[in-house]
């Protein structure tokens, strides 16, 4: 886990050091208010044994210097949960919307707070020890809400770089009694390239 991390750190690190390289005559603050392009990941829920890596596409839409309103689809792969003597693995495709206050303090940074609601659809697969509990793959959807903190740097006029921290705040309702304590909110880091139009 330590080592994905790690590696999902440098990639952000040297998504800032390739921005900051440009010159201020190449940057400007995005002009045109709608924008989509794609965005990789990194989730990792209390419980989970291991983070997962996850890639998806994002939409964004300007309401001026301060507002901004993203939509975004994403598929996360599985995550392993070891819960008493079996286990039991989870991938989801999250459908969230959210809120952007943007502080743009200047054409080449503008850092952002967000907040937001999400479908996530899950499916769970259980061990072959969890079939003696009565317990079977099933999937779901369940709602979930995210706050978190990131920044957009401009490349150019039309293309700009992302990347975020969000909390996600997620227990989804069960009725196996064995996963009730089961904690699936967690922290989500995310790093994205727009294309504006």
């Amino acid at each position: 886990m330590k080592k994905k991390l790690i590696l999902l750190t440098l990639f952000m690190g040297g998504l800032t050091f390739a921005a900051s390289a440009q010159s201020a005559a190449d940057r400007a603050s995005i002009k045109n208010t709608f924008g989509i392009g794609p965005r990789v990941g990194y989730y990792n829920s209390a419980d989970a044994d291991d983070g997962s890596f996850y890639g998806g596409l994002q939409a964004r839409l300007r309401l001026g210097a301060f507002v901004g309103i993203e939509g975004a689809v994403e598929y996360r792969s599985k995550q392993e949960y070891g819960i008493g003597d079996y286990t039991m693995e989870t991938s989801s495709i999250p459908v969230t919307a959210s809120l952007m206050l943007f502080a743009p303090i200047s054409e080449q940074f503008a850092p952002y707070a967000v907040g937001g609601l999400g479908a996530y659809h899950t499916r769970y697969s259980f061990s072959d020890e969890a079939e003696g509990l009565g317990l079977e793959d099933d999937n779901e959807f369940h709602m979930g809400y995210h706050v978190g903190l990131g920044f957009e740097i401009p490349l150019s006029s039309n293309v700009a770089l992302n990347a975020d921290y969000r909390y996600l705040f997620m227990n989804p309702d069960r009725n196996e009694e064995s996963l009730e304590d089961t904690d699936f909110s967690g922290n989500v880091i995310s790093a994205g390239l727009m294309f504006y139009f």
